[in-house]
């Protein structure tokens, strides 16, 4: 059964796909990622997990083209979602001060650590990494103006962010165009059903106060119909909207209106005396 890719998934798939120009850049990627996966490295060589085909592959590439060197490559056991493991020796460069390899730092970073909530559900981006690989994500982040909240989890280092605009634009700088389209189509989307959901939440408030005034206006004629079954005491207006309501106990003032031929307010107003004057005469708790 395959398994059906999560967003990090297709967003990583995206930025597996973008090869810096820049040899400064392709360093900077490089040890970002495996500095990530691993921690500083000493330029020794070193053994990396990865978990997804096309960061391997993107790894190998980057190790090629910037004098690094991969010595080997193994496959995980597991068919679902194989791992590899490879061999990795660093270029002896580790990137420039440019905003160019900043953007290539965060992208690295993610590769190899970073989680996206669905945008549909959850604005929250994360990298975790082990706590002695903190400046070289703190220092791109600064760099590119991306703004990084930080914390601790089970040792290790966890970079955040919250938020529609923060999370899109660092999307955007580490070029995940796409992502960035499906990001804001979602959001769009998402700030719609919210939309959606206050105005029903208000309406069905409202009709829910419309309909408790209703009842007690109906109950309060009611009991003055109880000492005057015809309510010959009342105004010939009063009675009229009196005999209205009763007919029709979960109508608007607006459809009363209507009926009677009279305004709105003249209708609420004539109401509102039909509650006082019960009220007034103790047929009211």
């Amino acid at each position: 059964m395959t398994l059906k890719a999560s967003f990090t998934d297709e967003v990583k798939a995206e930025l597996a796909n973008v090869q810096p120009a820049r040899p400064c850049c392709q360093e900077a990627e490089l040890t970002a990622m495996a500095e990530a996966l691993v921690g500083a490295s000493d330029g020794a060589p070193f053994t990396l997990r990865i978990p997804r085909n096309a960061v391997a592959r993107k790894v190998v590439h980057l190790a090629k083209v910037a004098g690094g060197r991969v010595e080997t490559v193994r496959k995980g056991a597991t068919e679902k979602r194989p791992s590899y493991r490879l061999r990795l020796t660093l270029p002896s460069g580790r990137g420039s001060k440019d905003g160019c390899c900043a953007r290539a730092i965060l992208r690295g970073t993610f590769l190899a650590r970073g989680v996206l909530g669905n945008p549909a559900d959850a604005y929250h981006l994360e990298m975790a990494v082990p706590a002695g690989a903190t400046t070289l994500v703190s220092s791109g982040a600064a760099r590119a103006g991306i703004p990084l909240k930080r914390t601790t989890r089970r040792g290790r280092t966890v970079y955040y962010l919250k938020g529609a605009e923060p999370i899109s634009r660092m999307l955007g700088l580490m070029g995940a165009n796409r992502a960035v389209m499906r990001f804001e189509n979602d959001r769009i989307l998402r700030d719609m059903r919210s939309q959606a959901n206050r105005r029903a939440n208000s309406e069905t408030a409202n009709m829910d106060k419309r309909l408790r005034a209703a009842l007690q206006q109906r109950d309060a004629i009611r009991r003055l119909k109880a000492r005057d079954n015809r309510l010959q005491s009342l105004p010939p207006a009063l009675r009229e909207v009196a005999e209205l309501r009763l007919a029709h106990p979960r109508a608007g003032l607006r459809e009363l209106a209507q009926v009677a031929q009279v305004s709105k307010s003249a209708v609420a107003n004539r109401l509102r005396r039909l509650v006082r004057l019960a009220n007034r005469n103790g047929l009211i708790d």
